[in-house]
């Protein structure tokens, strides 16, 4: 049986040489298989060497990641040490105004109701002859805000539940809550005049009542817009708010 051959002939258009090669079959089959097996490591070795150059590229950016990670958590740490710094002046400041502590509960059943009326000396007045508002509110408090362009009124800090008293004698025109000033009483008095409170635990009068200069008409609370107990206090003359502190010796 004559062995089965493959012949490979090349030529040259520049040259008469003819090159010829004469293989066996079988030598022809092995070296396209060692041609495929070459093709496969090469293939497979791209694969590794762009593997390689993903992962390198990766554990780059991870590193720049994590260094911004470090430094991100560098600011929020020095962010919670300046908001701790902060709160600890806030609370020494609240304790200075005396508005931190909490009052005891007040026990109404035993409380007398002569002590939410005006005082002995006040109902021996006639009403009306307090008619301008010159009464301070609170007894015991503190300025935490004076008047100002940008805030029309005087705030007076005290502790939570302490009686405010109108400043004047006058009617109740108003009683109402806002998300501003909370629970809030504007009272009307004579010659235009009117006075706000605001920011009230609780009220002790209602719509349309009679009050005397000194006669309580609420308590101090934190309501509406409030970071603690206060009371916000307006005097208004024709509509216009004016500086309490001309009419009121705080």
């Amino acid at each position: 049986m004559a062995r089965k051959q493959v012949s490979f002939i090349a030529t040259s258009n520049y040259s008469p040489k003819i090159f010829k090669r004469t293989l066996s079959l079988f030598a022809v089959r092995a070296l396209l298989v060692l041609a495929g097996f070459l093709i496969l490591v090469v293939i497979g070795a791209l694969i590794l060497a762009g593997s390689g150059m993903y992962r390198l590229a990766r554990l780059s950016y991870l590193e720049h990641r994590n260094s911004q990670l470090e430094a991100e958590f560098a600011k929020m740490s020095a962010l919670r040490q300046r908001l701790d710094r902060l709160e600890k002046q806030e609370k020494k400041m609240a304790e200075m105004l005396g508005v931190e502590l909490t009052p005891p509960p007040v026990d109404w059943i035993q409380m007398t109701a002569d002590s939410l009326q005006p005082t002995a000396e006040t109902s021996r007045q006639v009403w009306g002859s307090r008619s301008i508002p010159s009464l301070v509110p609170l007894e015991d408090y503190v300025i935490s805000r004076g008047f100002s362009s940008s805030h029309k009124a005087i705030d007076l800090a005290a502790q939570q539940g302490t009686p405010v008293r109108a400043a004047a004698d006058g009617i109740v025109t108003g009683r109402g809550t806002d998300t501003v000033f909370g629970k809030s009483i504007l009272l009307g008095h004579f010659q235009g005049y009117e006075s706000y409170y605001g920011h009230f635990e609780e009220w002790k009068v209602v719509l349309g009542d009679t009050v005397r200069a000194g006669q309580i008409i609420g308590t101090v609370g934190s309501t509406g817009r409030s970071s603690a107990p206060h009371l916000h206090f307006e005097i208004r003359k024709d509509r216009k708010r004016i500086d309490p502190a001309t009419l009121v010796k705080f």
